[in-house]
């Protein structure tokens, strides 16, 4: 349900494709987006074991307070004059401690669960970067071209070596007589992504310096 009005929103941003804020006439719900959840997390629950469930759903959850509390420091900075229903004291050093203790967490799961983040954090930087970065109603209204787009392919291309790493990590800890799958499909993710975003990167490179 949660995630489904996270999508809502972002689709109304323009981020995602207008399906996920479409709203049901009579219920005033995103109907159509629920459903897609519905059908998406019954798979998941129905072929994913229940220990890889929990862990993805524990450093997923600990990944998002950790933006949260980074997000306070900086709209802080940025926007100390935005309207406030409640203002967090102490800051930064409550949100420095929320980073702090939600990473301290998220260290002692699983190399597998780490790669589990980074791929999905991969495909929705995939996601932005052929969609939403073209249909954001934000841009469209400022008329200007996005300036975070360096940022992007910088940040796809560190997480690809972080895969990479991770990857290793995990075999290592399995057992490299244990079975490579998740080792080989890490690394054919990571280097897809390594060239492509790299590629891109190289030619921003060379027609800045026309």
């Amino acid at each position: 349900m949660g995630q489904s009005r996270i999508f809502y929103s972002m689709s109304k941003d323009g981020l995602l494709p207008k399906v996920f804020s479409k709203v049901h006439p009579k219920y005033r719900t995103p109907a159509k987006s629920n459903f897609f959840f519905l059908v998406l997390v019954s798979l998941f629950a129905a072929f994913v074991p229940a220990r890889v469930a929990g862990e993805m759903t524990s450093i997923g959850t600990l990944l998002a307070f950790i933006l949260v509390c980074i997000g306070v420091i900086v709209l802080r900075k940025k926007m100390p004059d935005a309207p406030r229903a409640f203002r967090t004291p102490w800051v930064p050093v409550i949100p420095a401690l929320g980073v702090f203790t939600c990473l301290f967490m998220m260290v002692f799961l699983p190399a597998d669960t780490w790669i589990r983040l980074i791929v999905w954090m991969l495909i929705g930087l995939d996601v932005y970067a052929s969609y939403g970065i073209s249909h954001s109603k934000v841009l469209k209204a400022r008329g200007e071209r996005r300036p975070g787009r360096y940022v992007l392919d910088v940040t796809v291309v560190a997480l690809s070596v972080a895969l990479i790493f991770v990857a290793f990590w995990h075999q290592q800890t399995a057992g490299w007589t244990s079975s490579k799958r998740l080792l080989i499909t890490a690394l054919i993710f990571s280097v897809v992504h390594l060239i492509f975003y790299s590629s891109l990167l190289f030619k921003r490179a060379v027609i800045n310096k026309k």
